[in-house]
């Protein structure tokens, strides 16, 4: 069988490799049984990538090589399950801080009016306006809150 290699640029040579068809069906197959698509094996071998060190890839150490990924997929799936439910109170937590930054946000408002009314001084908020701010995920410079998704009944969600 006969592969011809390029580069892809319009000018450039192209180079044409004969590969007897034993070969190639064995290349083929091997690409097939490791995920590789015929033309990245071909490249693979062709350019030498393959050559990481002397030492010939045996059964032997491709069944090590599988079983070191096999542990390495569990040790992913126990991780995996310690961390949903981190992720799902997070997110929980995240949603109480916004409630309470409205709370928040209500009760300044009412003290603001409320010395207005009773002629006290005006207080600086500020700080506590930043952190509202932040739990309401507030861009910075504007009074606009980051926009509610509304599902088929028009609940915010």
């Amino acid at each position: 069988m006969k592969v011809i290699v390029s580069s892809g640029k319009r000018w450039e040579r192209k180079v044409t490799v004969d590969i007897p068809e034993g070969l190639f069906l064995r290349i083929e197959r091997l690409a097939g049984k490791y995920g590789f698509r015929t033309e990245e094996a071909l490249k693979i071998l062709l350019t030498g990538d393959f050559l990481e060190n002397s030492e010939e890839i045996t059964d032997e150490k491709l069944e090590e090589l599988e079983k070191e990924v096999e542990q390495l997929e569990r040790r992913l799936y126990k991780l995996e399950g310690k961390w949903s439910p981190l992720k799902f109170r997070t997110y929980y937590l995240a949603m109480d801080n916004q409630n309470l930054s409205i709370q928040l946000s209500a009760m300044i408002a009412q003290n603001k009016r409320l010395r207005e009314q009773l002629g006290l001084p005006k207080k600086n908020y500020e700080m506590v306006v930043e952190k509202i701010h932040h739990y309401l995920s507030f861009e910075k410079g504007t009074t606009e809150a980051a926009p509610f998704h509304r599902g088929s009944r028009g609940k915010m969600h």
